[in-house]
């Protein structure tokens, strides 16, 4: 029986990059996400839903021809803006994780890509700063276009020690302070909003919520140290060279006058906490958009196996491979066989310099590179190709030459 590799792609936002967004490299320009469909359809790929994956990798079901399925992590809303109106341009099919404490709670329907086309509207004007509604998750799965996933309910960091690392100040990268501190306005917090900073409040060595036990620094410092910087100029601290040296002096004076009220979560807290996230997640979506959910996303590849345990307890068939199976990805082809429980992701990218720093640097590959991607994840061997670019107005054209290995 003939067991095709099924490519799994991971995109994140769709659109026009925002310099003014720290995780801007996450944002696959909205022509390129066109290009790279244009070619899928022109070289016979077919996207599956994730069922269609889960239920061949474990019993063999028929599938497509060239199949491959797409996905969009975190929700945001130019996945409603440029992708949704692109995949139905195509006829591709996408599945979008979501997390509940991210979506914009407002019962609004923007304007999208469709408007362009009808020139209501330029595509300046369009609003795509943000996250989805429900109602604009609703409008994507009704046309079936779209299928809503859970992607966890927070999708945030945690202190995993009282080490710190930093202390917040103008241009730090640490959003998810705010997002824990404000969770009701997290759908706002695409952006930094430097009335939400509180500077001169430690940062703490931290890590993904799933993926560690969390650690509750000693409030009463973050307080004694956002006090003392509101007394200063904070515009003429932070321009200070040794504006970190007297907050680490500080934090050492404090620890040695005070006891520490601090401490980690237990395994059970741990456990409980993961549950909630899983749980309540899944329970959210379902209900706000009449359907049920089965397949989960690990934020940034987090995991643990009691978090793997306690998202199967809670009826979730399937999720992605974290960072337990580096050492495995390289052989995990999404195949009949496999185990369906787990998938594997490839991103449409041509190298990610830096991992997840902001800074970091990404470059997504056009149609015909991805188009190659996906034949080496199908293990289908390449004998020759050329390309198509236009050099001194000649049009130069793509070619390739397949074997199966």
């Amino acid at each position: 029986m003939n067991k095709p590799a099924v490519p799994v792609i991971m995109y994140h936002s769709i659109g026009i990059p925002n310099k003014n967004w720290q995780w801007n490299y996450l944002t696959i320009p909205y022509d390129v996400f066109e290009n790279q469909l244009r070619w899928m359809n022109k070289k016979g790929f077919h996207s599956i839903s994730l069922q269609q994956l889960y239920e061949y990798m474990k019993e063999g079901s028929k599938l497509p021809k060239n199949p491959v399925v797409l996905t969009f992590d975190d929700g945001y809303l130019d996945n409603w803006v440029f992708a949704y109106p692109l995949l139905k341009k195509y006829s591709f099919k996408g599945t979008i994780y979501v997390n509940p404490e991210f979506v914009d709670p407002r019962d609004i329907l923007r304007k999208n890509l469709e408007n362009h086309w009808k020139r209501e509207i330029s595509i300046e004007q369009l609003e795509t700063t943000g996250y989805l509604s429900w109602r604009e998750m609703k409008e994507m799965e009704k046309e079936g276009y779209v299928d809503i996933q859970s992607h966890t309910m927070s999708h945030t960091w945690y202190p995993i020690s009282n080490k710190i690392v930093d202390f917040r100040h103008p241009g730090d990268s640490c959003i998810w302070m705010p997002w824990n501190e404000k969770p009701t306005k997290k759908y706002l917090l695409q952006h930094d909003n430097k009335e939400l900073f509180d500077y001169g409040v430690p940062i703490y060595e931290h890590g993904r919520a799933i993926g560690i036990k969390r650690y509750f620094p000693d409030k009463r410092l973050d307080e004694f140290l956002l006090d003392y910087v509101k007394k200063k100029d904070a515009q003429l601290f932070f321009k200070s060279d040794n504006w970190r040296d007297e907050l680490f002096k500080l934090v050492k004076k404090y620890r040695q006058e005070n006891t520490q009220e601090e401490r980690t979560e237990t395994k059970e807290e741990y456990e409980q906490r993961i549950y909630y996230e899983l749980k309540k997640s899944k329970e959210i979506i379902q209900e706000k958009l009449n359907k049920t959910v089965k397949f989960l996303c690990w934020p940034g590849g987090a995991i643990t196996a009691d978090a793997v345990k306690i998202a199967s307890d809670v009826g979730y068939i399937s999720s992605t491979v974290g960072k337990d199976k580096i050492s495995e990805r390289s052989y995990l082809k999404n195949r009949y066989g496999e185990d369906p429980s787990r998938i594997n992701r490839i991103g449409p990218t041509l190298y990610w310099d830096g991992k997840e720093e902001v800074g970091s640097k990404i470059k997504y590959k056009n149609g015909f590179c991805l188009i190659l991607s996906l034949y080496e994840f199908q293990d289908k061997k390449i004998i020759s190709f050329s390309s198509s670019i236009i050099l001194n107005g000649i049009v130069l054209i793509y070619k390739i030459r397949l074997r199966d290995k």
